[in-house]
Formats: C-alpha cells, structure tokens, sequence
C-alpha cells in the first residue's frame, strides 16, 4: 500500500512537471490527455483510500470546496438544454442554421451557451485543475512531499528555461518543430506565447527563492546557533569564519544559478505583464519573509541580499528590450482598452447567466464592433472574460473561491510554527497570477493553471497545523 501511494505521487508529480512541455498543454490532445490523467490518478487515490481510510487527510474547508463545484455546475447547466426557455441564448431562436458563422445544431431547442461543446471542454479542464488543487492537498500535508513537490518542479521550470534560452540565443528562429521569425525576438520556453511562459518562469522563480531561504535562512541556521566558545584566539576565529563562508558558500552556489537562470529566462520572454507581476509577487514574498523573521539573523539578510542581487544582475545584463516595451506606449494597449469596453457593455446583455463559459471566442465576434479591427479569441483580462461567459454571479464567486485560499494561506503565515514558508509562497504566487490576469490569460493555459494549482494545493495543506488530520 505505501508502495502504491508513494508510486501514485510520483506519477501525480510527474504529470504536473510535463503540463507546460507540450506548447502549455494548450492542444485538444493535450488538455484532454491531461484531464484523463489526472483523473485516472485522483480516481485511483481514492480507490487506495479507501483501504486505508487512516491515510486521508483533513480535506480543505468544505466552503472552497461547495463554492468550486457550485461554479463547475453552473458552467455544466451553462451547455446543457434542460434550461428555461427564456434562458436560452436569443440565437436559438433564430431558424437559420448558421448566424454571423456560428452553426446552431437544432433550432427547436437551445442552451444558456453559443458554443456547449467548447463549455464542456472549459468544465473538463476546471475540473481538471480542481482534482490536482485536491491530490496536492492530500499529499502536501507531508511537509517532506510538499517540499519534494516543489523542488522537482522547480527544476522542471528550469529545464525550460535552459531550452527557451537555448533557441532563443541559438537565434533558431524554432520551437520544437515549429518554426516562425517572431520565436527569435523572445524566449517562449515550451509555449508558443511568452506571456504565458512569463507568469510560468515567475511562478518558478517564487518557488525557488522561497525554498532557496528555508534551506539556507530558516532550516540553515539551525544548525549554526550554537553561540562561540568566551576564549578563541584569533587566528582559530579567522579559521572558523572561513569555514562558515565555505560552507555557505558550498549551500548557496546551485540554489543562486537556478534563481540566476529562471530571472534571465522571465526578463528575456520581454512580458511587460510578466515581469510586473512576478516583481509584485517577488515583493508580496519579501514581505511574508520580513513578517516571520524580520531579517535579524545575518543569513536571512545574506540570502535576501544574494537571491535579489542574482536577479537584478540578470535584469541588467537582459532587459534592454524589455524596458523600451516598458517605456513607450503601443497601439496593442490602445486597442485592448477598447475592447476592454465592448466586452463591458456587452456582459450587461446577460450579466446574470452569461454566455457560456470557455465561448468567448464565439460569443465575442457578435459584438466586436467594425472600429475593432483585431480579432479577440480571448478579452486578455481573465476577469472580465470570466464575467462574460459565466456571467457575474458565478464569476463573483469562482473569485471568491481562489481568494479564499489565498486567506488560508495567510492564515498559516500567521500561525505556522514551522514550514510557514510555503504559505508565503501560495500567498505570492496568487497575487502574481492575480495581477498578470488583468493583462493576460495566462490562467487559460493548461500548463499554467496545473501548475498554479499545485503550488495552491501544497500552501494550502501546510497552513494548517501537521497534527490535524
């Protein structure tokens, strides 16, 4: 039975480490071998729970969990036909088979959603990224499974990393077997966009600089409080202060290049958005770090000094592009404030039902106005386009659900004795994603959203006390 569980985690964590390889899981293929898996592994964790019942853990708060399957059951009954009439979306009604290029299948009946199978397919994928937040709650009450877990994703961060910067310094014009001119001008790592690969390498990098100060800082120091001997002659304390620079510096060295690599990989993908938001969420960490140990130990300021001195060198080695984008203003912004305010006025046409969640590519094109020359397959503000397709009810309280966690999370900032840096690492990686979503859609990506829900997941377990199961 150990053996099973021991084996399923790693399949788990396997699963996880490998969403952002294929283009960010952002494939038919991909998200749906995705969701399968994750299935299938949920479904066998049950299964072995239920022989070892001692094993479960004390789940999450019955509140997040009710506030997400309330949503998941909105976005289902969204697809569905068993609705209302006056539900239906106006379109239904009409009789000809195809409206402004969307076909309607049956005329005679109809649903709240312009598109059901694209609703079933974003029901599939949040679900989907449900089941992980649950498994890395179950595993991650293990603070050594939870500090596994992010180690090893961590490295798979840098592994994309190394190969974005690879083709992207090879000037290989390349990714994977795709080729295209603009893949040259950033690095992308594994996605095709590099916005989306920017808010995946900052989710790593918080990852890293966190677990780089509980080794270091945190767990490190312990080992080194003994206080001195009253009578040491001075070359014996020159001797021992050497030592202690050795071996910290032996402690820091593998730690610093990874941090070094994710911040050049980040600055180099030249996301505006990224970047910002991986800073604030960068200060959000700091922040929870100077709120438990207000840097009074030498090493605490030291990993603090190193870690931000590593990523402001790859900044200044890395960001010429990056802060010209910064700096001037583009047409792109101009035009996604626009659309920013069709997509307003046109939530207001069904702000309570919506129009059916994972459509908005269809559902948009009806409104686009002709001053609107840009085609929007996504509103890039995860927020309004959420509202849009579910309308604002159930958006309202999908928000609500994943702020919730971020409340626990401080919480167990607050409260944890020990290993309360991972939820100072759930509190930073949600305001990060937070405000990348008012730029982007990132969150959209299966090999983020897994990714993201992991990390959730873990912070979450390690909020609450080792001894509650």
């Amino acid at each position: 039975m150990v053996r099973a569980r021991n084996g399923l985690f790693y399949l788990f964590l396997l699963v996880v480490m490998l969403a952002p390889l294929p283009l960010g899981s952002n494939r038919e293929w991909s998200w749906t071998l995705l969701a399968f898996l994750v299935s299938i592994i949920a479904l066998t964790w049950a299964i072995l729970s239920a022989f070892d019942s001692n094993k479960i853990t004390k789940g999450p708060n019955p509140a997040l969990v009710i506030g997400f399957l309330l949503v998941c059951c909105w976005a289902w009954i969204q697809a569905g036909t068993l609705v209302p009439a006056d539900w239906n979306h106006p379109l239904y009604q009409m009789s000809n088979g195809f409206v402004g290029a969307i076909s309607i299948a049956n005329s005679s009946t109809g649903s709240i959603s312009l598109a059901p199978d694209d609703t079933y397919t974003a029901f599939m994928r949040l679900l989907a990224y449900g089941l992980v937040f649950i498994l890395a709650f179950q595993w991650g009450k293990d603070p050594r499974l939870a500090g596994r877990a992010l180690y090893w994703m961590v490295l798979a961060g840098m592994a994309y990393s190394i190969y974005g910067l690879a083709m992207f310094w090879g000037d290989t014009g390349r990714l994977f077997w795709f080729e295209s001119p603009g893949f040259n001008h950033s690095v992308r790592g594994t996605f095709v966009n590099r916005n989306h690969f920017a808010t995946y390498a900052g989710l790593m990098l918080l990852c890293a600089i966190a677990l780089f100060y509980q080794k270091v800082a945190v767990q490190g120091a312990g080992h080194h409080s003994m206080p001195a001997p009253r009578r040491i002659p001075r070359g014996a304390r020159v001797a021992t202060r050497l030592e202690r620079l050795e071996r910290f510096a032996l402690e820091v060295w593998r730690p610093l290049i990874v941090i070094l690599m994710l911040s050049t990989a980040l600055i180099l993908t030249n996301s505006r958005g990224g970047f910002i938001s991986t800073l604030i969420g960068g200060i959000v960490l700091f922040l929870c770090f100077n709120f438990r140990r207000r840097f009074r130990s030498r090493r605490s300021l030291a990993v603090i000094v190193l870690a931000g001195g590593f990523a402001i060198v790859a900044f200044w080695l890395t960001s010429e592009i990056l802060l010209q984008r910064i700096d001037k203003t583009e047409l792109e912004d101009n035009t996604r404030l626009i659309a920013y305010n069709v997509i307003s006025e046109s939530t207001g046409d069904n702000p309570a039902l919506g129009f059916g969640y994972g459509t908005f590519a269809s559902s948009f094109r009806l409104y686009r106005p002709d001053t609107l020359d840009t085609y929007f397959d996504r509103a890039h503000n995860t927020y309004l386009e959420n509202a849009f397709e579910l309308g604002w009810p159930a958006a309202i309280l999908l928000f609500m659900t994943i702020g919730a966690c971020g409340l626990v999370c401080i919480r167990g900032l607050r409260e944890r004795g020990r290993d309360w840096v991972y939820p100072a690492i759930g509190i930073a990686a949600t305001v990060l994603v937070a405000v990348h979503a008012l730029f982007d859609f990132s969150l959209q990506m299966p090999g983020v959203a897994i990714t993201y829900a992991c990390i959730l997941g873990l912070a979450c377990a390690q909020s609450y006390s080792s001894r509650i199961t």
